[in-house]
């Protein structure tokens, strides 16, 4: 296991690739010109921006003192903002059901191979998002009265 400054020189490091993938994707976006290929970039650096302020926001807890001894520590303090909260989470996890249905309904009916491989995409997202937000919920609401 790396030492915490090991790791916080580690991650400013892939912060700083991130923040130069965006930069060099945005000019790729510029030189394509068919619509498909520009999405996909402009995903591509919205993806590595969005990576970006992952690390960033993992520097400050890690930079932080004390120092919890995991990222979920930090935990909401208000029972009813928890009640609050877990219910809009629930709330969002069932519009993004009803999004991969749609996404996935038009994939398999759709014969534009672009607009597939960008629904794909979203579908794909759309899956990723429910999970995190289970493990919000779980990890989140794990000491919950």
């Amino acid at each position: 296991m790396k030492s915490n400054s090991e790791l916080i020189g580690m991650l400013k490091a892939h912060k700083k690739f991130e923040a130069n993938m965006v930069n060099l994707v945005a000019n790729l976006e510029g030189k394509v010109h068919t619509r498909a290929a520009k999405l996909l970039l402009a995903e591509m650096r919205l993806d590595s921006r969005k990576h970006e302020a992952i690390l960033d926001e993992v520097l400050n807890t890690l930079e932080d003192k004390p120092q919890p001894k995991q990222l979920w520590e930090t935990r909401i303090e208000s029972y009813v903002d928890m009640q609050v909260m877990k219910q809009e989470l629930e709330k969002h996890m069932q519009l993004e059901a009803d999004m991969l249905r749609d996404a996935e309904k038009e994939i398999r009916e759709t014969q534009d191979e672009a607009l597939k491989t960008l629904l794909t995409h979203i579908a794909e997202d759309e899956k990723k998002h429910h999970k995190n937000i289970e493990l919000i919920i779980r990890k989140s609401y794990a000491f919950a009265p």
